[in-house]
């Protein structure tokens, strides 16, 4: 008996890559979440009709507290493959687009109840001794 296909995804996503004084920002996945214990840049999945430059901007303040905004054109970055979950595996493509931004405002606080709860400044040298997430792995290069 043939097994059903995997189920499919499109995951359009935005992230934001801020360096403060030599030190990037990055957050840290929750338990339960996709990537769980990896630290990440700022950003995530778009809303429904959400432009990457909104989605951008409203992450990174849920995670962080900051206000930041875009400043340059984004790398985007297109992989497919299987995300392995407890519910059985998907397939997936992830379309992820990368922007260079500054913090302009807010205050630093940890987002409660979402996908990250935690978040820091690191640089190379200490992002090198945690584990990453492949985008953050890619912008270090």
């Amino acid at each position: 008996m043939a097994e059903p296909p995997l189920q499919q995804v499109t995951r359009l996503a935005a992230y934001g890559v801020i360096w403060r004084d030599g030190r990037m920002l990055l957050c840290h996945v929750s338990p339960g979440n996709l990537g769980e214990g990896l630290w990440t840049l700022p950003g995530g999945g778009l809303d429904f009709g959400e432009s990457p430059e909104a989605g951008v901007v409203r992450e990174v303040e849920e995670e962080t507290g900051l206000v930041a905004q875009i400043s340059g054109p984004p790398v985007i970055h297109s992989d497919a493959g299987t995300w392995h979950r407890r519910s059985g595996d998907v397939r997936y493509h992830h379309i992820r687009f990368v922007y260079p931004m500054e913090i302009v405002g807010g205050e630093e606080r940890v987002e409660v109840g979402g996908s990250t709860d935690e978040f820091g400044w690191f640089t190379r040298d200490e992002a090198a001794a945690v584990p990453l997430g492949d985008l953050v792995e890619r912008v270090l290069g």
